[in-house]
């Protein structure tokens, strides 16, 4: 589905940007989102899953790294943080919301009472790897842009997470 929806609001979108700078903001944001998802789901070393440090780590770092790891390596080209009238960021929120929507659902449905300690934690988590495919759709790298229509979606669909994990992840969730 997230598939889809990327095709549908227009897939691949790399003009203007040189395709340097798109191969490197999706595979920094590629990796980001992979190492959250790679602590998010797995247990690390214990049978009752993640610390809570390292659980709450992650839900802030990723809002914070894909940022500045935007910013970073779009600074380096000329003119990539110029202002783009009309282009607030609402169709990256939108893109961002409606392709998370699909995999949050199925890991939740997945982790279903699996977490006895912290559920919303690893909700917020799972919420904070879903950075999908949003960068590869656009190439504006103005900061009001990227807070509104990257960062803030990151925040709700963490914050979604986070809810729904207390809702279905923790055990006895069913009652």
């Amino acid at each position: 589905m997230p598939l889809l929806i990327f095709l549908a609001f227009g897939g691949l979108r790399d003009g203007p940007r040189p395709t340097t700078l798109v191969l490197r903001t999706s595979l920094g944001a590629s990796f980001i989102a992979l190492a959250c998802g790679v602590v998010g789901l797995s247990r690390g070393r214990s049978t009752l899953g993640r610390a809570r440090v390292w659980l709450w780590g992650l839900a802030l770092f990723a809002p914070v790294a894909l940022f500045g790891w935007k910013v970073l390596a779009s600074v380096q080209f000329e003119q990539m943080m110029a202002r783009w009238p009309g282009r607030i960021g609402l169709r990256c929120l939108w893109l961002h919301c409606l392709m998370a929507l699909w995999p949050l659902t199925a890991l939740m449905i997945t982790r279903r009472e699996s977490d006895p300690l912290h559920p919303a934690l690893t909700g917020a988590a799972i919420g904070s790897a879903l950075w999908v495919l949003v960068d590869l759709s656009c190439p504006v790298a103005y900061v009001p842009h990227l807070l509104l229509g990257h960062v803030l979606p990151l925040l709700l669909t963490t914050s979604v997470g986070a809810a729904l994990g207390q809702r279905f992840i923790a055990l006895g969730a069913r009652q």
